[in-house]
């Protein structure tokens, strides 16, 4: 017998479904203006009747203000249950059970939704949606009277002859929200703990419950519908929801209903977690939830999905697109027949669907296409798949778009293959992009395909890659021989189940500088380490920087001829850059430590710094105690990955941490998986949590942050920082709002920069100058950045120019290139000459330059003069810029302006740590067993960091974090 048509007996009413199938609630966004019943909606529903065992009705609002749509159905006052009670009628009389879903959207009931009133919410805390606004916070009264309508909003569903309601605590509505740590940030009754979050769910389904009681209606049927995880951050994860479920299961429910948008589907926010939810609920689930039956949702469009999917561990299963395209689903899987994937352009009428929906199913899920031409894409994809490839042999030249300059490519082609891809790699960061000339021509050529993933972490080097070799088949070949390669299945990588249990002294978690100083430092006394990195190589955000380091206290600094520094000075130039906010023991245990530490990273580790180029003169430190790694970032990057080959270290690259195991409030160890889906639950006396910052998570960032360039790693979206305060660790935190902003960089794309510090220092040393929009100096250009930032933001245009003569432009060019700048990209940009951003523009003469730029007449010219002017002099009689740098006037044209706007990657708070650097959780208690160094940290540097302190502060943490775990 067929596992759709088994009966089914509900736990709590005593309802006896006679399958197992249940028409999904969708949005048919047709209701009239007041939320009422059209008969065209009637129609709809009758005819989707008879066959499944449930029709859930799309979700009804609860009160008048809580649409979460155009066109929404409402179930909020007695004058609706007249057109409700058709309805219901419609449904049970063609043989299905008739169950309405209720719910109030909470903070997605946009004004224009809702008589222009704003959203109310747990928490006045916007969704991330485009325009959302800022909901009011509810009150106590608001919370209660909440409760009562939905109670209300039952009674109506029982007068109206429904079967059953389903309470919708799914698609961040209300429920949601309460449950919620993104929406809901109260510290009272109603949240602040995951127990608190999970009360108004709880008191709306006592409140329902109690109304079925009332009505003495026993047979009613109450569903929950839930989203298992949230991409929010902070949000639902898994491990949250199943602890909710358990709990609410107490109470005693009919059903509960996954809002998925494919039943088989794992985590979408562990994305290498290969695990199907469903098998994870069902072996999480408390004895009390195994009673209840379980719906899932999700791609179920023929019979063989709905069977896979009751034989997966589902009690039922909700389709959704299947009844639109054919309304008489049911009879037709059980007949074996096919679903079509759509429905004709011409079939509304033959459908019996509303216009809304049909217009909703047209535009947002593409389900309704000209069956003509679909046929004609299919036979063309088809035909491109049965045809072979034809080149003309052999090696063929291309360049690719590598992270820094473009690489040369050799591709050789046989007469119907690609037969080899060698890739000049040299002028690429070394590391960075390592995997991708390894791992996409293996692919590529192992199934002649160019439908190949990028490698996580060098998106931009893939695709420079992938595009590279389309150029040389078209070269070789013709435009059909690229459609065939592109038209081809991506490689199929089998996902590992292996489970593999590992016992360690130690894990790291992250590979930048202070989890490899961390790593290394452990294994340097003894200690077995587990060091695991979720990008495709070590390094982290320093490999990407220009690689300066405060070094002050050590043998270098001494060198270099400064020997009269010391922490007190340092700690006074610290505090003064940070507003004085700095946590004093933390920047007293980098201050009395990084001397020593950059010691050991030159003499252990291997990393050298430019001693030819000496200390750095700069405006925030009364010492000079900066110096350069050689090479840069990716000087260090190279040193630190030789060390970490000769180590014992065990490194696990392209491999994230799912979570932290703890037990008792003591952290024990980690899950990971590895990209292939290999998962390693590691136990260790100790964690160390170097995740960096999460400069690239908006939902985590302040006001100000927001509108500020980023311009650091993808990678940083602060999962350490989630992971430690999840639920029975706890973690404290600390100044999430600050953030170390640049003066001094150009947007590449929409929200994202890149750096030209390296430039602006190399010519700021002879002249260069900046200037507001008129073209007017406005600041000390060898002020601090500190400084020159204070005064950029300050400008209406958060802008300003650095304006160079040719010879200096010359070097700026050269000396960008370390913050990933190429000749290649500032030729393109100095062509468009100011035309968009990044604004490069450029002329022969100051007076072109000014009204290229919109800037008035002379405005340029008479800076200069007077610029020149104080060259000759000996003194910026209005700036003050110091005589060491007033050396040089401004020379022969053409001359430059480059846009100067603020950017940022490093994040200033993070978690609480004392001064042996163990976290400490809420109640101000040492978390056993946790540890935690680098950017994840806050407070040290306050409101702002000084050049090279971030880098100094990582290698010194990490250091001293990993002898924290040996004592």
């Amino acid at each position: 017998m067929s596992l759709i048509n088994k009966t089914l007996s509900l736990p709590e009413s005593g309802v006896t479904l006679k399958n197992r199938i249940a028409m999904s609630p969708m949005t048919t966004e047709s209701a009239y203006y007041d939320g009422s019943v059209p008969e065209e909606l009637i129609s709809y529903y009758e005819k989707r009747s008879g066959q499944a065992g449930m029709i859930i009705v799309e979700s009804c609002f609860v009160h008048a203000d809580g649409r979460g749509f155009d066109g929404a159905l409402g179930i909020d006052s007695d004058d609706k249950i007249f057109g409700l009670s058709k309805l219901a009628s419609t449904i049970k009389s063609a043989g299905s059970k008739a169950v309405v879903q209720i719910y109030h959207a909470g903070r997605m009931a946009f004004p224009d939704m809702n008589r222009g009133k704003n959203p109310i919410a747990p928490s006045p805390v916007a969704a991330l949606r485009p325009n959302a606004p800022v909901p009011t916070e509810m009150t106590e009264e608001e919370i209660e009277f909440m409760i009562t309508s939905f109670a209300e909003a039952t009674r109506r569903a029982i007068k109206a002859g429904f079967d059953g309601v389903e309470l919708h605590g799914a698609n961040t509505y209300l429920l949601q929200q309460f449950f919620s740590p993104h929406s809901n940030r109260r510290q009272d009754a109603w949240g602040g703990s995951l127990v608190k979050r999970m009360r108004f769910a709880k008191e709306v389904i006592s409140a329902v419950k109690a109304v079925i009681l009332e009505e003495n209606k026993k047979d009613f049927i109450l569903g929950y519908r839930f989203s298992p995880e949230e991409l929010e951050v902070p949000g639902i994860r898994f491990d949250d929801t199943m602890a909710f479920l358990n709990e609410v299961a107490l109470l005693g429910l009919d059903y509960v209903h996954f809002s998925m948008g494919i039943y088989t589907r794992g985590s979408i926010v562990e994305t290498l977690d290969t695990e199907m939810l469903i098998s994870k609920y069902l072996e999480e689930r408390s004895e009390e939830l195994a009673k209840i039956p379980v719906m899932g949702v999700g791609s179920i469009l023929q019979g063989k999905d709905a069977e896979n999917a009751l034989s997966l561990g589902y009690d039922l299963v909700a389709v959704g697109k299947g009844f639109l395209v054919e309304p008489n689903w049911v009879e037709k899987v059980l007949s074996n027949e096919l679903i079509p994937d759509f429905a004709d352009l011409n079939q509304r009428e033959e459908l019996d669907i509303p216009k809304p929906l049909w217009d909703f199913m047209d535009t947002t899920f593409n389900l309704v296409k000209d069956s003509q031409k679909e046929l004609q894409y299919k036979e063309r994809q088809e035909a491109l798949l049965s045809r072979n490839l034809n080149f003309t042999p052999g090696d063929y030249k291309v360049e690719a778009k590598g992270h820094n300059n473009n690489l040369p490519m050799i591709v050789s082609f046989s007469e119907h293959r690609i037969e080899n891809i060698a890739i000049d790699s040299s002028s690429e960061s070394e590391g960075l992009s390592d995997l991708v000339f390894e791992k996409l021509p293996q692919q590529i050529i192992g199934s002649q395909t160019l439908n190949v993933d990028a490698v996580s972490g060098a998106s931009t080097t893939s695709k420079g890659v992938i595009d590279g070799i389309a150029d040389a088949v078209r070269l070789a070949g013709s435009t059909e021989d690229l459609e065939i390669l592109k038209a081809r299945p991506k490689p199929f990588v089998e996902k590992s189940k292996e489970v593999v249990d590992e016992i360690v002294d130690l894990v790291v978690v992250g590979g930048g500088a202070a989890g490899i100083a961390a790593a290394l430092r452990a294994e340097e006394q003894g200690q077995s380490v587990v060091l695991i990195e979720k990008q495709s190589y070590i390094g982290g955000a320093i490999s990407v920087s220009g690689g300066n380091q405060v070094v002050m206290g050590s043998k270098l600094q001494k060198q270099a001829g400064v020997t009269d520094d010391s922490p007190l000075l340092m700690a006074a130039d610290f505090l003064k850059n940070g507003n004085n906010e700095n946590v004093v023991e933390l920047l007293a245990l980098l201050a009395e430590n990084v001397g020593q530490t950059t010691d050991w990273v030159h003499e252990y580790v291997g990393v050298e710094y430019d001693m030819t180029e000496g200390l750095h003169i700069l405006a925030e430190y009364s010492k000079n105690r900066e110096l350069a790694y050689t090479d840069g970032g990716h000087g260090f990057a190279r040193a630190v990955r030789q060390k970490m080959a000769e180590s014992s270290v065990t490194l696990y690259l392209q491999t994230k941490v799912t979570r932290l195991l703890a037990e008792n409030g003591q952290v024990k160890g980690l899950i990971a998986i590895e990209e292939n889906g290999k998962k390693h639950r590691i136990y260790s006396k100790a964690v160390i949590l170097t995740t960096g910052g999460f400069g690239n998570n908006k939902a985590l960032l302040g006001d100000e942050l927001k509108d500020v360039l980023f311009y650091g790693t993808k990678s940083s979206m602060g999962e350490g920082l989630l992971m430690a305060q999840a639920n029975g660790i706890n973690a404290a935190t600390r100044m999430l709002n600050y953030g170390k902003i640049y003066p001094n960089g150009i947007e590449v794309s929409p929200g994202n920069a890149k750096s030209t510090i390296g430039g602006n220092i190399a010519v700021l040393r002879e002249n260069a100058l900046l200037v507001n929009k008129v073209g007017k100096r406005v600041v000390n250009e060898r002020a601090s950045n500190h400084d020159i930032l204070k005064v950029l933001m300050a400008q209406d245009s958060k802008m300003l120019y650095i304006l160079m003569d040719q010879e200096h432009f010359d070097i700026f060019k050269e000396e960008v290139a370390e913050g990933g700048i190429s000749q290649i990209d500032i030729e393109a940009w100095l062509e468009k000459n100011g035309s968009e951003t990044p604004y490069f523009f450029h002329a022969d003469t100051l007076d072109e330059l000014a009204k290229l730029a919109g800037m008035p007449e002379n405005s340029l010219r008479d800076t200069v003069a007077r610029y020149n002017q104080f060259v000759k002099d000996g003194s910026d009689a209005d700036f003050n810029r110091q005589n060491q740098f007033l050396q040089k006037e401004i020379g022969a044209g053409p001359y430059y302006l480059v846009e100067q706007k603020p950017r940022f990657a490093t994040t200033m708070g993070g978690l609480v740590v004392n001064d042996s650097l163990s976290v400490i959780n809420t109640d101000g208690q040492v978390i056993k067993g946790l540890y935690a160094a680098g950017e994840v940290v806050g407070g040290v540097m306050g409101t702002d960091s000084p050049s090279g302190a971030n880098n100094a502060w990582a290698l010194t943490s990490g250091k001293l974090a990993a002898e924290a775990t040996k004592s």
